[in-house]
């Protein structure tokens, strides 16, 4: 008994969950819904992938940078964009920065116009283009204050000339030069202008020229916007790659709304971005330049000052020549002079070394002059930038002083002293060899002491003729050196692949991937409608709702009445439902008491949960077909509450069962005849103020020992037991209850208290009939029991009266479907 008890238990937990049985079949069933919801998906994602989303398209150039670093070339020649832009190891970041940064995209805004933003009106919406989409290009006077932020229409009139619309003439007044708003003003344009003409007004200037493409019948604007916002555009989504494992090849990638202003500002801001390293490339040559320029300046003016000196030394002493000695001790003077000259340069040029900006340009024409080797300088302030960068990006995990930083701060020091070193080493060589010269200077200046002052003074003009003329001639060489380096001197960055226009899709909005994600969402749906309506279905629907929860046998299935008569067993004897109520009958033997209460007699308790769940409609016709045959039956209604049997049988209420308990009337009194000759029907009579007292009164047993007497079959139509306990009290006369539970009106936990009645062993003998029972697909299955009378009409093609006017067609079969689609959803 226990483990009966556990089992039942056991089911009862597992009808609690979702029922996958009969999920599914709804599931299947719900193909309608599928198909509408994924055409308004599919209507959904098109219409974002064609009017809603604006489509972004990308264009990429690929082009490789000249790696000079690992040269030993100390020339300017050298000056490479690894120098430049702080050396080639952190080649990608500096190009990124450089092309995303905001002066360099406000040349490329000025260089291609793109602060003139042009639409175009569709049907469905206003869409940005590009100058290069449109059927005109609009200039404009920069250096003359302009009208901004006005939406200007243009509409074609002839092939010379257009006409103007402006919905809002409100804008603002902006002068480019200086990228500022001045003030709000208005905008007043005639109303025809002419292709290929400036049109002048006291705030705009423009002229527009007419493209190749041609208008179509969309509407075409354009409007100025100011530098800043422009630039704030074009900065946006620029891709810096490396596409390969050679470091000098790079892809840059652009993403817009229009495919020609991707490729255009790609190609553009490539082009500045060339223009701007070999800017700064020429940069270093011409301060190269300049600096040898003002040096021969100099040194020119001392040249002719020791020229004049020279020339009137030789015409006033009339001295043009010495002999050998003479002219050795001169060479020796002017030779050790030379090296002097070039020693103290060299030093100055080391002094004036800038160690906080390691690639300045300073630095660069010092480092050449001094002599020293420009790739050992860079290579460690490469390794210098790496450390730096590891040092930041450590940062955002380890605290400044932690042992990781300090390591970093380590490296970053000896590098900085590795420069100091060789800078100071070459600076002390470089005043070891002054003192040496200086040394020999002395000597060979006192030397010539022990000349007459007549040539000493010859000498000492002589030796700053040679000194000044060695030294022009030296700083000449110099600058058609430093002239044929700047002639030299290309960009290193060599474009390989430029961007183009291929007619290329766009890369967003992705219709398959839109396409999918609406198919998804449009089975999603449905899925989750069903599955949230089975969850909140609480109703009785197919025959595992009451399988699942009792053990309590199925003994017969009835039909929607459909309109007929609530006694249809009488009036319509040959429909699907009465022979349902004929197969109740043949079951009954199946459930009464062995022994039965009455060797003569077999009662019958119909009862149900809550009213309208069929009891008293079960009742009757139970009743009338076993009335219909040679049993004598009764048909007693004790519902005292609310007695309804009278009605339907057309007799009266005044009198009942009341009436008998109460001890007014005897059961002759209170019985009533019905048009079936073995059935009568004794109703509830008036109602009673204690209709419990009166089950239980001596009264009651009286009344059932008399009908027991005297017919064969008595069916009682009870209370609702879920209401009161009055059909307790009354199963202790009945040979066997039947339970009515509803279709789509019964709940199930209704289920589950009439069960526990039955496990506990308070109830016995019981079966349940499911009235209004109907196969709808998609509930499941109504197998194992009968044949499933009084449901689906249109199945037995005739033998049923309700199949007289089934229609087979395909009209019909169509308006079932229908029917059964708005039966489901609606």
């Amino acid at each position: 008994m226990e483990n009966k008890i556990k089992d039942q238990q056991n089911k009862k937990k597992k009808s609690d969950f979702i029922d996958i049985e009969r999920l599914i079949p709804r599931l299947l069933n719900a193909w309608p819904l599928y198909i509408v919801s994924i055409l308004i998906a599919f209507s959904i994602a098109y219409y974002l992938n064609n009017w809603k989303l604006n489509k972004i398209y990308s264009a990429n150039t690929t082009f490789k940078i000249k790696d000079n670093s690992s040269s030993n070339n100390s020339s300017l020649a050298s000056n490479s964009i690894n120098f430049i832009w702080g050396g080639n190891a952190n080649k990608i970041d500096g190009l990124s920065y450089t092309l995303t940064s905001r002066i360099h995209n406000e040349k490329v805004i000025k260089k291609s116009e793109s602060y003139i933003y042009y639409f175009e009106q569709g049907r469905l919406k206003k869409s940005n283009i590009y100058k290069l989409d449109a059927p005109f290009h609009v200039h404009i006077d920069t250096l003359y204050n302009q009208v901004s932020n006005v939406e200007i229409k243009i509409k074609p009139k002839d092939n010379n000339s257009f006409y103007f619309e402006v919905e809002n003439k409100n804008g603002t007044l902006y002068q480019f030069t200086k990228d500022s708003i001045l003030r709000a003003t208005e905008i007043n344009l005639p109303k025809v202008g002419y292709y290929n003409r400036w049109l002048v007004g006291s705030n705009y200037k423009l002229l527009i020229k007419k493209s190749n493409i041609p208008f179509s019948g969309n509407d075409f604007s354009f409007k100025l916007v100011s530098i800043q916002e422009a630039t704030s555009r074009a900065i946006q989504n620029f891709s810096v790659t490396n596409p390969s494992k050679i470091s000098s090849i790079i892809n840059v990638s652009k993403n817009a709304e229009s495919l020609n202003e991707a490729v255009d500002l790609l190609n553009t801001s490539i082009k500045v971005l060339i223009d701007s390293e070999l800017s700064e490339k020429n940069l270093s040559a011409f301060q190269t330049r300049k600096y040898l320029q003002d040096r021969i300046t100099v040194v020119k003016h001392k040249l002719d000052s020791a020229t004049d000196n020279l020339q009137n030394l030789q015409k006033e002493k009339g001295v043009y020549n010495f002999d050998t000695k003479k002219t050795d001790l001169l060479a020796s003077l002017t030779d050790l002079d030379k090296e002097r000259i070039l020693v103290e340069e060299k030093i100055n040029a080391l002094h004036r070394l800038m160690p906080k900006k390691s690639s300045s340009v300073d630095n660069l024409i010092a480092l050449n002059i001094a002599g020293l080797e420009v790739s050992y300088f860079m290579s460690n302030v490469d390794q210098i930038d790496i450390f730096e960068n590891q040092r930041t990006q450590m940062l955002k995990v380890y605290k400044p002083d932690s042992d990781e930083i300090k390591d970093i701060e380590q490296q970053i020091a000896k590098r900085r002293n590795n420069i100091a070193t060789v800078v100071n080493a070459h600076l002390q060589k470089l005043n070891t060899d002054l003192s040496m010269i200086n040394s020999k200077l002395s000597q060979a200046e006192f030397k010539a002491r022990d000349l007459p002052y007549e040539e000493i003074e010859f000498v000492e003009a002589n030796r700053g003729f040679e000194l000044n003329s060695e030294l022009y001639s030296t700083l000449i060489n110099q600058l058609n050196t430093t002239d044929l380096s700047l002639a030299s001197i290309v960009s290193d960055i060599t474009i390989i692949d430029p961007a183009k226009n291929q007619n290329q899709g766009a890369i967003y909005p992705n219709p398959k991937r839109n396409y999918l994600i609406a198919l998804g969402i449009g089975f999603l749906i449905p899925l989750v409608y069903v599955v949230i309506k089975e969850l909140l279905d609480f109703k009785v629907r197919v025959l595992k709702d009451i399988t699942s929860r009792t053990d309590i046998p199925i003994i017969g299935l009835v039909g929607p009445l459909a309109g007929n008569s609530p006694l249809i067993v009488i009036n319509n004897p040959k429909s699907s439902v009465s022979e349902s109520f004929r197969s109740i009958r043949s079951n009954l033997k199946y459930l009464y008491k062995n022994p039965s209460l009455s060797a003569n007699n077999k009662t019958i308790l119909v009862t149900s949960f809550i009213g309208g769940e069929g009891k008293t409609f079960n009742a009757m016709n139970i009743a009338s077909s076993i009335g219909s045959m040679d049993n004598k039956s009764v048909l007693i209604g004790l519902d005292l509450r609310k007695p309804k049997i009278f009605d339907d049988f057309n007799i009266t209420n005044k009198i009942g069962v009341t009436d008998y308990v109460a001890g007014e009337l005897e059961l002759d009194k209170i019985t009533q005849r019905t048009i079936l000759p073995n059935l009568d029907v004794i109703t509830a009579g008036p109602i009673p103020p204690n209709p419990s007292e009166l089950i239980l009164s001596k009264r009651m047993d009286q009344l059932f020992e008399e009908l027991k007497e005297k017919y064969e079959y008595i069916i009682i139509d009870s209370p609702p037991i879920g209401l009161v306990t009055d059909s307790y009290d009354l199963m202790r006369f009945a040979d066997c209850t039947l339970y009515v539970t509803r279709y789509n009106y019964s709940e199930k936990n209704f289920i589950n208290a009439v069960s526990n009645k039955y496990e506990e062993g308070e109830v016995s003998n019981i079966g349940i009939v499911f009235n209004d029972f109907q196969i709808k697909t998609g509930y499941g299955y109504g197998y194992g029991y009968g044949y499933g009378y009084g449901y689906g009409y249109g199945y037995g093609y005739g033998y049923f009266s309700e199949d007289e006017g089934f229609d087979n067609s395909s009209y019909g079969k169509l308006k079932r479907l229908f029917g059964r689609i708005k039966d489901k959803f609606f």
